[in-house]
């Protein structure tokens, strides 16, 4: 048997316990603090300016450092998220439009007693994957 399931370090059992469990920065930590703190100061209402600058003004002196560049970091992700949520809404704008335009064809076609292609028929089916996330 392990000396670890003997005589376990302290330190050693916490590691093994918290090794799995998500870490909370100090910021995000005194961000919830402010959050709460001003829903019971301000009911009226606060911006989230509001909750920040309370956040990072309660950190201590030590951890602004790390705050800031987290802070940095997170509008830097929040950028990318929007350039990406932005494509993603543009291609499917397309995809939808060629759907659209495909859907009038195909009803077209019926209402002239026409057959539908396969091919439309096919394009439909990988327009409608497309939009739901089904095809690339």
């Amino acid at each position: 048997m392990s000396t670890f399931f003997q005589n376990p370090e302290p330190d050693t059992i916490f590691e093994a316990l918290t090794s799995d469990l998500r870490r909370v920065s100090p910021l995000a930590a005194m961000f919830d603090a402010a959050e709460d703190t001003l829903f019971t100061d301000r009911p009226e209402g606060f911006t989230p300016e509001d909750i920040g600058c309370l956040a990072y003004e309660s950190l201590p002196e030590g951890e602004r450092g790390d705050a800031w560049n987290e802070l940095l970091y997170t509008y830097w992700s929040a950028r990318q998220n929007d350039r990406e949520e932005l494509l993603r809404y543009e291609r499917e704008q397309a995809a939808r439009t060629e759907l659209a335009t495909a859907l009038d064809d195909r009803e077209m076609a019926l209402v002239l007693g026409n057959e539908v292609s396969p091919e439309l028929n096919a394009d439909i089916a990988r327009l409608a994957r497309t939009l739901i996330g089904g095809a690339r």
